[in-house]
């Protein structure tokens, strides 16, 4: 691989590399000292919205490209199996626990961003913007 192309791999797939890490790290911590004061469900469906986003970003080699339905359905199902890993790997953690709620938290999240990604590109393409 070129230095180019190295750089463009680390561009692409770096950023949801270190999501991903910043997820298990914080799952591992028995307590998260700057834990939100709204609900759990939320921040879990926010956490997976961004994973979502990076994970079909990566997917798709970036932004510019037209998302198919195929790279958004493999993003979604990346995302739950790394929201019910996460789970279980919750279930070992000291003062934490697994909970199905939290997996469907997470499903709507990514789901939600998924969405926004995929109707946000149409708008700027429509717009004249890509």
């Amino acid at each position: 691989m070129s230095p180019r192309g190295a750089l463009r791999a680390i561009w692409i797939w770096g950023p949801l590399l270190a999501y991903g890490f910043l997820i298990y790290y914080l799952s591992g911590l028995p307590h998260v000292p700057w834990a939100p004061s709204y609900p759990d469900y939320v921040a879990h469906a926010i956490e997976y919205m961004g994973l979502a986003v990076l994970t079909a970003r990566a997917l798709n080699n970036g932004l510019l490209l037209p998302f198919s339905g195929r790279t958004l359905a493999l993003a979604f199902l990346l995302c739950m199996g790394y929201a019910i890993s996460d789970e279980i790997h919750q279930k070992f953690v000291p003062n934490r626990f697994a909970d199905v709620t939290d997996v469907l938290s997470d499903a709507v999240g990514a789901g939600a961003g998924l969405l926004g990604l995929r109707l946000g590109r149409r708008l700027l393409v429509r717009g004249g913007l890509t």
